[in-house]
C-alpha cells in the first residue's frame, strides 16, 4: 500500500474524511471501500466507514457542525436504519469528486460520491465492540480489513490483503460466517466470480449446500442482479458460474426452474441448465446509455433458455397459446417472487416475447419496435447471444453464421437503432433544463442572433451526453461560453 494513502483520494473526497475524522473519528475505512484500494480498482458511490462512538452521538455532532456537504433532517433520505445499525448520510448535489488522471506512481480514486454508510463495530455479547471484533463478523478476509484514516495502519488480522493478492476467497468464521448470514453463501459464489478466485474446497462445498430459505427474497434477488453483473467469460470464470448453478445452493433458489418444463420437451433440467449458461455467457455487455443492464438481460437469457416462455405444446389437450399463457403466468409467479419492479418485469416480457420473432433488422422493423418501446438493443444483444451459443453447438446446420459474422450483424444493427434514434430524438430547445429567461437573465445582453447561436451550441453540447442536461451543468456551460467572448 502506498505510504501515503490519502493520495488514492480525488482531493474533494480527502477533504470530506478529514472533516469526517475531526467531527467523529477517529474513523476506520472498511469492506469493499478497503479492498479496492488494495486492488488498484475504482471505488463505488459509497464509502463504508466504521466508528467507536453511539451512532446517536455522531448524527447530534454532524448535524451541529456538519456544514453543506451533508443532507441531514431531510424528508427525502432516511439517515438511520432501525436500532442505529448504520447511519447513512446522502450528500449534497454537486460533491462528486473531482476528475485527476492517473500517472506512472500512484492510482487516484475519483468517483461521483453519493453517500457515505457509517457503523458501529459489531461484537459478541461478552466482547468489546472493537475493530477487530467488528471483523470477525464480517464474511469473507478480503472484505475484513480496516485502515484508520489517515495514516493506519491497516488492521488485518484474517490475512485478507494477502488472500487478495492470491485471489483466494475464504470465510472469516467458517461455518459461523453462514450462521450469521445466510445469503453469504452466494455472497461466496459472487465474489470467486468477482476477482477470478480460488477456494478451499471444504469451504466452497460448504457455501454450495448452504440453504437460503430463511432470506428474504427481495435481499436474494438484488445479490442475484450482482452476482449476474460480472463477467462470465474465460476458463476460470465459467467453471465457477458452472460450479454455481449445478450447487444444490443454485437449485434450491432456482426451484421453480428446477422442476419439469411446462411442456414436456424432451431436455432434461441439467442439458436446460447448460444451455442456459451457455447463452447467458454469450451476452454481450451492454453500454452506458442502455436502459437495459446486463443483469435483466441475464434472467431475461435465463428465462428462455430454460423452457418456461416458448414452450410448443406438446401435452395432450393444451394447444400453442394456453402454454404460452401458462408459461407466462409461471414466470410472473417468479418475477413477484423475487420482488422485481413492474418496470423491469415490462422490459423482461418485452424482450422474451420477441426473441423467437423473425427480427430481420431493416429500418421498418427498428422504427415499429422503437414505436413500441421495446428495449431495441437489449432485444437485439440476447438474439445475437442464442444465435452464438447455436453456431457454436456441434453438428449445427452449415446454414447458421460463424461467431465473427454473428458480431458484424449485432455491430450493424446497433449502428443503425442508433442513427434512426437520433433522427427521431433530436433535442430541441424546449427540451432543456433551463429557459430562455433563465439565459436572458444570465447573460445579460438584449435579445438577439446570439440567443439562436447559443442554444444550437448547448444543443449540439449535450446531444452527445443526455445526463448533461442539467440545469447547474447548463449554467457552468454558458459562463464558460460567456467566458470565450461570445457575447461580444
Amino acid at each position: 500500500m502506498t505510504s501515503n494513502i490519502q493520495d488514492l483520494f480525488a482531493p474533494s473526497i480527502q477533504s470530506l474524511l478529514n472533516k469526517l475524522n475531526m467531527l467523529i473519528g477517529p474513523i476506520y475505512l472498511v469492506g469493499g471501500t478497503v479492498r479496492n484500494m488494495l486492488d488498484h480498482k475504482p471505488l463505488a458511490n459509497e464509502l463504508n466507514l466504521l466508528v467507536q462512538r453511539p451512532l446517536p452521538e455522531c448524527f447530534d455532532l454532524l448535524r451541529e457542525g456538519g456544514g453543506s456537504f451533508l443532507t441531514l433532517n431531510t424528508k427525502q433520505h432516511k439517515v438511520w436504519t432501525a436500532g442505529y445499525s448504520s447511519l447513512i448520510l446522502p450528500l449534497k448535489k454537486g460533491n462528486a469528486g473531482e476528475t485527476l488522471h492517473p500517472d506512472d506512481e500512484i492510482f487516484h480514486f475519483a468517483m461521483p460520491l453519493s453517500h457515505i454508510e457509517i457503523a458501529t463495530c459489531r461484537h459478541r455479547p461478552d466482547r468489546e465492540a472493537t475493530i477487530e471484533e467488528d471483523l470477525l463478523h464480517r464474511d469473507l478476509t478480503v472484505n475484513a480489513m480496516a485502515f484508520a484514516w489517515p495514516n493506519g495502519p491497516l488492521i488485518d488480522p484474517f490475512h485478507g490483503k494477502e488472500d487478495l493478492a492470491q485471489r483466494r476467497i475464504r470465510l472469516v468464521n467458517g461455518i459461523t460466517s453462514l450462521e450469521d448470514d445466510p445469503l453469504r453463501a452466494l455472497r461466496y459464489f459472487r465474489f470467486l466470480l468477482q476477482l477470478e478466485g480460488s477456494s478451499d474446497e471444504r469451504e466452497r462445498d460448504m457455501a454450495s449446500e448452504y440453504s437460503l430459505e430463511s432470506i428474504p427474497p427481495k435481499k436474494l434477488r438484488a445479490e442475484l442482479d450482482r452476482f449476474f453483473s460480472l463477467s462470465f467469460s474465460g476458463t476460470a470464470r465459467q467453471k465457477i458460474v458452472h460450479d454455481f448453478f449445478y450447487s444444490p445452493l443454485a437449485q434450491d433458489i432456482f426451484s421453480d426452474m428446477a422442476t419439469p418444463p411446462i411442456c414436456n420437451s424432451g431436455a432434461t433440467p441439467a442439458h436446460r441448465c447448460r444451455w442456459a449458461i451457455q447463452v447467458m455467457s454469450e451476452i454481450s455487455e451492454p453500454e452506458a446509455d442502455e436502459i437495459i443492464p446486463w443483469h435483466d438481460l441475464r434472467w431475461t437469457a435465463m428465462f428462455y433458455a430454460m423452457g418456461e416462455l416458448n414452450c410448443i405444446a406438446r401435452e395432450k389437450g393444451h394447444t400453442r397459446s394456453a402454454l404460452h399463457g401458462l408459461s407466462t403466468r409461471k414466470i410472473q409467479e417468479i418475477l413477484k417472487q423475487f420482488r422485481f419492479s413492474q418496470r423491469r418485469q415490462q422490459h423482461i416480457f418485452q424482450m422474451l416475447q420477441h426473441m423467437d420473432s423473425s427480427l430481420v433488422p431493416t429500418d421498418r422493423t427498428l422504427t415499429r419496435l422503437m414505436h413500441q418501446g421495446i428495449p431495441i438493443p437489449g432485444l437485439f444483444r440476447l438474439v445475437h447471444a442464442l444465435q452464438s451459443a447455436r453456431a457454436k453447438e456441434p453438428n449445427q446446420p452449415t446454414e447458421i453464421d460463424t461467431p465473427q459474422g454473428l458480431d458484424k450483424q449485432l455491430g450493424r444493427v446497433l449502428n443503425r437503432y442508433r442513427s434512426l434514434q437520433q433522427a427521431t430524438q433530436r433535442l430541441q430547445p424546449k427540451d432543456l433544463a433551463i429557459s430562455g429567461g433563465e439565459i436572458l437573465d444570465l447573460v445579460r445582453l438584449p435579445q438577439g442572433e446570439w440567443m439562436r447561436e447559443l442554444i444550437d451550441e448547448l444543443l449540439a453540447w449535450i446531444s452527445q451526453d443526455r445526463t448533461r442536461n442539467q440545469r447547474a451543468m447548463l449554467y457552468d456551460k454558458i459562463r464558460e461560453w460567456i467566458a470565450n467572448g461570445n457575447r461580444y
